[in-house]
């Protein structure tokens, strides 16, 4: 070493500590004035409890996002709600203002829907419902009075009435009980 001390100055030397306890008023002073000028950050354990004592200035930013997030959540779900109704059965059924043509297309629509349905209906179900029959019945049953009523075909309406009536009639007998 090039240094200007003797070797009894470095035994000393060597001897000081290395640690001594640091005085807490001191720490807090120097801390505090770091702070002041914007050198040390608060640590994430201070964070906390000046979190609960201040509020964040990212709390209303997160709570306008989250709001705008509810919001484009809502009309989305309002918007696909009425594209989907808007091409709906029901509401076809609904209107008043069709014409001769898209009225035998609604017809359609509502028939192949219907078809649809009974299909699935029977391969649903292993035996026959007296309810879904009776349905059945009865929408075949409006169907041929509404065919008749317009005078689209009377013989087919007239040929589907007297199946039905048929058939209403021989189900329809007097049950007797012993």
């Amino acid at each position: 070493m090039n240094d200007d001390l003797s070797s009894h100055e470095r035994e000393l030397f060597a001897a000081l500590p290395r640690q001594s306890a640091a005085d807490p008023i001191a720490t807090e002073r120097l801390v505090a004035r770091l702070h002041a000028e914007g050198l040390v950050r608060k640590s994430e354990s201070s964070a906390s409890s000046a979190f609960t004592q201040r509020p964040s200035r990212r709390a209303p930013r997160i709570a306008v996002q989250l709001a705008a997030a509810v919001a484009l959540f809502a009309v989305g779900a309002l918007t696909g709600a009425r594209i989907a109704s808007r091409g709906s059965l029901e509401r076809e059924l609904a209107r008043t203002d069709l014409g001769v043509a898209d009225r035998v297309l609604l017809l359609q629509r509502a028939g192949s829907a219907y078809v649809t349905a009974a299909n699935g209906y029977a391969d649903a179900t292993k035996r026959a419902d007296s309810t879904a029959v009776e349905v059945a019945n009865q929408v075949l049953r409006g169907a041929a009075h509404a065919v008749v009523r317009s005078s689209l075909n009377s013989r087919t309406a007239s040929d589907i009435l007297n199946v039905l009536q048929a058939r209403d009639t021989t189900a329809r007998k007097p049950i007797l009980w012993y």
